[in-house]
């Protein structure tokens, strides 16, 4: 993998250069990390392969999310589609959980706004609100991510939601590692400048520190108040409901056997 990711970079070195870690690069390494995330969780914790899919795909959307402060770019746009569709389908979910259960039309109407809000509004407000390579692209807002990831995934197993966390946390650093990564020319023994601006703990700006800071506080006091009570207990999360069923009576005829299902 590192082999493949050195050869992801030298197109930053070329004369002909592409503009260094571009979102085709980030989401290639992304998603090769979110694959082999998702495998180690059902090897070794027993996460059934559907979670393990989602996490794959969190983890993959997750490594263009440190562009959030970007105002150009084709993928950024296709991302905050992608990312607007699931959080009206989270919206959606949690709507369904009222009592009483609210109308389909306003099912409707929600959806629209949430997709709106993420689709059209997130990339304007975090731009406006940051610089490039500013506290977008360090390890406290890895965990901002990772803590949003945990409390408003759509579940109540806990488990489910470290998972996902940690997968959305494993997207977010391996943009950050790339660019390192795309920053450093070891056969030519040189160093780009963006070197050191991406896996950072603060910002040049303190109030941006600051703010990144408090929000993260603020996030895991949240979490403090929702985490279960007792020691942390490892074991897999319940597997999903698929809602894929054989009728009862169904006769499957084999040649030379019969059976039932």
């Amino acid at each position: 993998m590192w082999l493949w990711g050195a050869r992801l970079c030298k197109e930053a070195w070329s004369p002909r250069a592409t503009p260094l870690g571009n979102y085709r690069q980030h989401i290639s390494f992304a998603a090769a990390l979110g694959c082999l995330y998702a495998w180690a969780t059902y090897v070794f914790a027993g996460v059934h392969w559907l979670y393990g899919s989602v996490a794959a795909l969190l983890a993959t959307l997750s490594g263009l999310l440190p562009d959030l402060d970007s105002q150009t770019g084709f993928g950024m746009k296709g991302f905050t589609g992608i990312l607007g569709v699931l959080v009206a389908l989270i919206v959606w979910q949690k709507m369904g959980n009222f009592n009483p259960e609210p109308a389909f039309e306003f099912h409707l109407w929600a959806v629209i706004a949430a997709f709106v809000m993420v689709r059209h509004g997130l990339r304007r407000v975090v731009g406006r609100l940051t610089v490039h390579r500013g506290m977008c692209h360090s390890m406290p807002t890895c965990a901002v991510w990772g803590a949003i990831a945990y409390l408003y995934y759509p579940t109540d197993q806990h488990m489910l939601r470290i998972v996902m966390a940690v997968a959305v946390m494993t997207g977010y650093f391996s943009h950050l590692l790339l660019d390192e990564i795309c920053s450093v020319d070891l056969k030519g023994a040189r160093v780009n400048k963006a070197f050191g601006t991406a896996l950072k703990f603060w910002a040049p700006s303190p109030w941006s520190t600051i703010a990144t800071y408090l929000l993260l506080s603020y996030l895991t006091w949240r979490i403090i108040q929702v985490w279960p009570d007792g020691p942390l207990i490892l074991t897999p999360p319940t597997p999903p409901k698929i809602p894929i069923t054989l009728p009862e009576n169904l006769r499957i005829a084999i040649p030379g056997s019969e059976f039932d299902r």
